[in-house]
């Protein structure tokens, strides 16, 4: 039981973390930055944990009971193989962005609200990760695309806020997309639970409503995942929105609220069905090939990094959507690597519009000079992603 009990913190110390920020932030110097840090380093312990932890049994699956309730009657949080790799991912990117914010985030007015939606933002992602119900996907992907709206105009300039809105319509849309897919759903099945949903779909026959459900569905997470043709907001959203931000939405957001939700759903729930596969192949295919060529006739650097999240995010959903164990590893490999990659860049990009004033690959060039080490972190981050543009302001 005592294995058990390190789920909830995944939603709890982050929630906890952006409550007190709200209060304290403001009236006791640099407490945020220590509550925020503390917060995110005790995450990615915790993560790292979670997943040795889970190697001593025997079924690799953890399952806490919300108020002792047994599922499929009460809610519950599951560790597996899966949601540790999101939460390790996760929460190894906001470590890091959550260290390169302390400092990029003075240039900003109200540094304890940005770290009070970054810390919810997290909460989000972590909850919809280890989630059992159906339900509260919805809710915990909510509050993780609420946060990001909001951190998106958090410059409030123009061109933010624009963004922002632009966003929020589309995510919006989305979330309509998913919320009617879970209604009908649990009007077919009567249960949220997703272990319980999946047992009664097995043998219930579903017809045209499963069908129904999975374009929704298909739709909806494939817009939290940017896929083309549903990408239209993140190329706005990126290059608005603060370098710390940049990095989460291209770095785990869209995996974690899109290709993530899509593998749980599609694979545990609804069943990985050839025509869903296809689908997914094309989505992919498709989203590799338009991505990079709109990529080409950008100059903004943000942006164009935007694009290029667009096309690699097409990558891993061709591999998941092959269906095979080797490409399933191989989706889910360059996930990772897509992370951890994207998000330096990202962070690098911050560093070159700070340093410069601007992200016109047009009007920038030579900064290794006086970069140095941006210049080697981005080489490094560019040769991962065999993507070179970068290295022209260098």
């Amino acid at each position: 039981m005592a294995a058990m009990t390190i789920i909830p913190l995944f939603v709890i110390i982050p929630l906890g973390a952006a409550f007190t920020i709200s209060l304290v932030g403001k009236f006791i110097k640099r407490s945020s930055e220590a509550l925020i840090l503390l917060s995110s380093t005790l995450m990615l312990y915790l993560s790292i944990h979670a997943r040795i932890l889970l190697n001593n049994f025997a079924d690799k699956t953890l399952v806490y009971k919300i108020g002792g309730w047994a599922p499929p009657f009460g809610i519950c949080m599951v560790l597996d193989g899966l949601s540790s790799f999101m939460l390790i991912t996760i929460n190894l990117v906001a470590f890091f962005v959550t260290i390169y914010s302390l400092s990029y985030m003075e240039r900003y007015t109200d540094k304890p609200k940005f770290f009070t939606l970054f810390s919810l933002m997290v909460c989000g992602m972590n909850g919809l990760v280890i989630t059992g119900d159906l339900f509260n996907l919805f809710v915990f992907l909510e509050i993780a695309s609420i946060a990001s709206y909001a951190l998106v105009a958090f410059g409030t300039e123009a061109e933010e806020l624009e963004a922002s809105f632009k966003y929020a319509i589309m995510g919006s849309v989305a979330s309509s997309f998913i919320f009617i897919g879970i209604a009908f759903l649990y009007g077919f099945t009567s249960t949220l639970n997703m272990a319980d949903m999946a047992r009664i779909l097995s043998y219930k026959q579903a017809g045209y409503i499963i069908q129904f459900v999975g374009v929704l569905f298909l739709m909806g997470f494939g817009l939290k995942a940017a896929l083309v043709p549903f990408h239209a907001w993140l190329p706005d959203a990126h290059p608005s929105a603060p370098a710390s931000i940049s990095a989460m939405l291209s770095g785990v957001l869209i995996k974690a609220l899109g290709v993530y939700s899509l593998i749980r759903i599609f694979f545990n729930i609804i069943g990985s069905t050839a025509n869903y596969l296809q689908i997914l192949m094309f989505l992919g295919g498709i989203s590799m090939l338009v991505a990079v060529i709109l990529a080409l006739s950008q100059w903004d650097l943000k942006r164009l990094l935007a694009y290029h999240s667009i096309s690699q995010i097409g990558y891993v959903i061709l591999g998941i959507g092959l269906g095979t164990p080797l490409g399933i590893f191989g989706g889910l490999f360059h996930l990772f690597n897509h992370s951890v990659f994207k998000s330096l860049l990202f962070l690098n990009s911050g560093a070159i519009d700070y340093a410069a004033g601007t992200r016109d690959l047009r009007e920038i060039w030579g900064l290794a000079r006086s970069m140095p080490v941006t210049a080697k972190t981005s080489m490094i981050a560019s040769m991962s992603s065999r993507h070179t543009a970068v290295q022209w302001v260098f």
